[in-house]
């Protein structure tokens, strides 16, 4: 107890160290920000179109389609190929990146890639060197199984869509009749086949932030289960562990880690993260420089599940590496945390999928969902959440002193 004490000490001492490296840090910042063009200040629609997308998903009704061999060819294709790459959080990652690359107006699936890099992250956190030392096994478990249920729910509606769109621009044929087959909402029908003669990659993406969230509101977010053992439960522990209320976007400066991002709260409302969706979408694609910078990370540094994919210098995927000591410095001389790989943290996981429900209503207003929203800015979080962690580390150092 004593050592770790003087360790503290000593990090105190070597704060005007880290005062200065602040400083340098808060220059290059400032110019970048500055010097980053905003290609949009705000996301918002055409009120018309909006009610024209409204009135055809309150009165078109669906009607028996007669299925071809070539339909029935292709509906097994693209079934096959969403079960191979949905077998864990790094495959799903890896698959929507893959597939902004070969259609980069599907907007969405590099929001995806990035979000799905924070669920990860957030899966291996449950066996890192911080929580593993405040939760209990079987809340740790319990949170994974969140977790890995809504990541891989999503998966498993949206990249059939993804394929079903991607053999529609091969062939030059709309193929979106064939949605229902996949149990797609019918809310996505309108906004598909709009998309595919007029490419309008914000309605869609926004479309696909709706139906995505609201897919997973009674299957996960709303399940007696996970709102018993998680959201009523650990997610609110949680809370003061703060790496669970960010959402990251790594990017560099001068060879310096950066993250941009959103904090999140309130994740049990289905509006909220709809909006945040949104958000991040402004974000990622409102800034034409910021916009490279990620892209560049998310194309050079595959996914792991670790922390350390991003800031190697405060996280290592190696056990037993970690000081885990409190640090003042963004930049420790050695990594403070434990961030194991997804391979190293869990196994993959069976999932059946039997609810096939649709959650759209006609009844429902989902006009609300296409409300204006603003640029977020500043974007970078960088410091914050570099604060945030020593934090923990500190929080958790003083409680292994209080068990000793």
């Amino acid at each position: 107890m004593i050592d770790k004490m003087k360790t503290i000490v000593q990090k105190a001492i070597e704060l005007p160290k880290y005062g200065y490296d602040l400083l340098i840090d808060s220059h290059e910042l400032n110019k970048y920000e500055k010097n980053t063009p905003i290609r949009w200040n705000k996301l918002a629609f055409n009120k018309d179109l909006l009610k024209s997308m409204e009135t055809q998903l309150k009165y078109s009704t669906p009607f028996p389609t007669a299925f071809t061999q070539f339909d029935r060819t292709i509906v097994k294709e693209i079934e096959t190929k969403t079960s191979k790459f949905n077998q864990n959080n790094v495959t799903r990652t890896k698959a929507y990146l893959d597939f902004y690359r070969k259609h980069p107006e599907i907007h969405w699936a590099l929001i995806a890639h990035l979000v799905s890099r924070n669920g990860g992250w957030n899966m291996t956190d449950l066996r890192g060197s911080i929580l593993a030392k405040i939760l209990p096994t079987k809340s740790r478990n319990d949170f994974f199984s969140f977790l890995e249920r809504a990541n891989v729910l999503i998966f498993h509606d949206v990249y059939p869509q993804l394929l079903l769109y991607e053999a529609s621009k091969q062939r030059n044929k709309n193929l979106f009749y064939l949605l229902p087959k996949f149990s797609v909402s019918q809310f996505m029908r309108p906004f598909w086949d709009y998309f595919f003669k007029n490419k309008d990659s914000q309605l869609l993406t926004v479309a696909l932030i709706i139906n995505e969230q609201n897919y997973i509101e009674k299957r996960v977010v709303q399940h007696p289960i996970y709102k018993e053992k998680v959201l009523e439960n650990i997610l609110f522990k949680l809370q003061e562990w703060l790496q669970f209320t960010y959402v990251l976007f790594p990017y560099s400066i001068k060879g310096k880690n950066r993250l941009a991002g959103l904090t999140v709260a309130d994740f049990t409302n289905v509006r909220h993260r709809v909006e945040i969706g949104k958000k991040l979408y402004c974000l990622l694609f409102g800034f034409e420089r910021l916009y490279d910078d990620i892209y560049q990370f998310a194309s050079s540094v595959p996914h792991t599940g670790s922390r350390s994919d991003y800031w190697p210098e405060m996280f290592t995927s190696v056990e037993g590496k970690a000081v885990h000591t409190f640090s003042a410095s963004c930049r420790p001389s050695n990594p403070t945390v434990y961030s194991p790989t997804l391979k190293n943290a869990w196994s993959d996981v069976s999932h059946t999928f039997t609810d096939t429900h649709d959650w759209f209503d006609k009844k429902v207003d989902i006009l609300h969902y296409f409300q204006e929203v603003h640029t977020p800015t500043p974007f970078d979080i960088s410091r914050q959440y570099c604060q945030d962690v020593n934090k923990m580390i500190a929080a958790s150092s003083a409680l292994e002193m209080i068990k000793e």
